[in-house]
């Protein structure tokens, strides 16, 4: 989806392989081939525009240093978290804390779930399948796997006690992507209000997507995610709302879900981050904007989320810059 990575709107985020929803065969291939044409329309638009400014971002000094100013930043920023004792205090406040994520064996909920262990906290998972995502480390053995639909399980033991929950849900391209979207998402707000939870983190997607006329082409997508944002608007505790373009990280490319690895998109986050490009996204009408705003990496959108679920940050996280400044809020 194109939040959870780069080239497919996000609710998130990600489309968490393990909270995909069964289709039938001929309704996948049509949703798939739909996705696979956007992801193609919006990088040739991107690579376009790329392309014409490409003299002119090579005339900026060392444009090496730009993408290794990515990984210096991200580095940095959690080197002098720990620095400030910001880690720590985490690390001490989230260990008697229980926190809830949602879709945890996705492509981003794993990274959210890998995080909260990492904090001392403790974490349980809900989704589809049930158990830690294929090739997680060590980590995964101290999260609580539940298996179950969020929709029609029974949250309030789950839920019950959990400081916070996080969810990394979304589908796009199934049967009913609006129901999918929105209706967990109000079921989710509705039983951690019941349980008490004090913050609710919602992975949601950029409204470029709507703005942009992807609208049209997923229109249950689109409306589900408006729905999901208004139900974690409305939880009576704190909240937090993340609005990434597209996501992206991990070893491997792929058309479906799209996904572009960690290694190159460094490289288009420090191209489309430069001075150079930033202009010219700003007045760039919704569809090439949404090519050419930066993409956030997985490990930053997954530090957000956790920041948030940790009360660092609340409110609506609606760009690049903001998601990268709450991730810089944990170590």
């Amino acid at each position: 989806q194109f939040s959870e990575q780069l080239s497919c709107p996000a609710s998130s985020r990600e489309l968490s392989p393990a909270m995909a929803p069964s289709h039938s065969g001929s309704t996948r291939r049509r949703g798939e081939r739909r996705l696979v044409r956007g992801f193609l329309a919006l990088s040739a638009a991107s690579a376009a525009v790329v392309g014409l400014i490409q003299p002119l971002v090579a005339s900026v000094p060392a444009p090496g240093a730009a993408e290794a100013a990515v990984a210096a930043r991200r580095q940095v920023l959690f080197a002098s978290a720990s620095a400030l004792a910001l880690g720590p205090a985490a690390a001490a406040n989230a260990a008697n804390q229980k926190f809830v994520v949602l879709g945890g064996s996705g492509f981003v909920g794993r990274r959210i779930c890998e995080r909260l262990v990492a904090s001392g906290a403790s974490v349980t998972s809900i989704s589809r399948s049930g158990g830690p995502p294929s090739g997680a480390g060590a980590w995964a053995q101290t999260v609580n796997w539940v298996k179950g639909d969020v929709l029609t399980a029974d949250l309030s033991g789950p839920l019950q006690g959990a400081e916070a929950v996080i969810s990394a849900i979304g589908a796009i391209g199934s049967d009913d992507d609006e129901r999918l979207n929105g209706a967990t998402a109000e079921v989710a707000t509705s039983a951690a209000a019941k349980a008490k939870v004090a913050r609710f983190v919602l992975v949601s997607a950029t409204p470029l997507v709507a703005e942009s006329g992807a609208g049209a082409a997923f229109p249950g997508y689109v409306k589900g995610k408006q729905r999901a944002e208004a139900a974690v608007k409305a939880f009576p505790g704190s909240f937090a709302v993340l609005q990434p373009t597209f996501i992206y990280g991990g070893e491997e490319f792929s058309a479906t879900p799209p996904r572009v690895a960690a290694w190159y998109g460094d490289k288009i986050e420090a191209l489309l981050g430069s001075p150079i490009v930033r202009p010219i996204a700003s007045i760039s009408p919704a569809a090439l904007k949404l090519a050419l705003l930066p993409p956030n990496s997985v490990e930053d959108v997954a530090a957000a989320a956790v920041a948030g679920a940790f009360g660092k940050v609340s409110g609506m996280l609606s760009n690049h810059d903001e998601i990268n400044a709450a991730a810089s809020q944990v170590a």
